[in-house]
């Protein structure tokens, strides 16, 4: 398990069970298990992390776009319930919740890539969740569709040059 997994593991950890063991605690809880830099912030039943570096991860209730999020990667409507940044701001990932279907999702993407200039180099249908990756100037996206209870989570990672 590298390091941005355990921050996350623990972060989803504190957010699932609701420990009340306050801020100190658990920026020392985290350092100690990541060796790394991490301060905790919450706020509106949001957990923000800072990885060092200049990477964040954030989960909760009211998770916002990263301001330097790629402005040619369409955003599914929904609401944001996770957002990874790196330091290096070449890599993210974000989690959507919506309320479209499966099927739908998977050929509003394809449309979204083909129009704004991506390439489509795979896409894979497999029971209740599916796949696109599309390619641009050096850079990757991937999108991961599946079922989250009575609504469809969308996983957003983009991997800039």
């Amino acid at each position: 398990m590298n390091k941005k997994q355990a921050v996350i593991l623990l972060i989803s950890s504190f957010t699932l069970l609701g420990l009340g063991c306050g801020k100190t605690a658990s920026e020392k809880l985290i350092e100690r298990q990541t060796g790394g830099q991490v301060k905790v912030n919450e706020k509106n039943g949001n957990v923000k992390v800072d990885i060092g570096a200049g990477g964040t991860f954030e989960s909760g209730v009211d998770v916002k776009l990263p301001d330097d999020f790629p402005k040619d990667i369409y955003v599914i409507e929904g609401k944001i319930t996770a957002a990874i940044v790196d330091g290096s701001k070449k890599n993210y990932s974000i989690s959507v919740d919506s309320t479209k279907g499966i099927e739908e999702i998977s050929t509003l993407y394809q449309q979204k890539f083909k129009a704004d200039g991506w390439k489509i180099t795979g896409t894979m249908n497999f029971g209740d969740s599916s796949s696109v990756v599309a390619e641009k100037n050096g850079d990757t996206v991937s999108i991961l569709i599946g079922k989250n209870g009575d609504k469809n989570s969308v996983v957003i990672s983009v991997n800039k040059k």
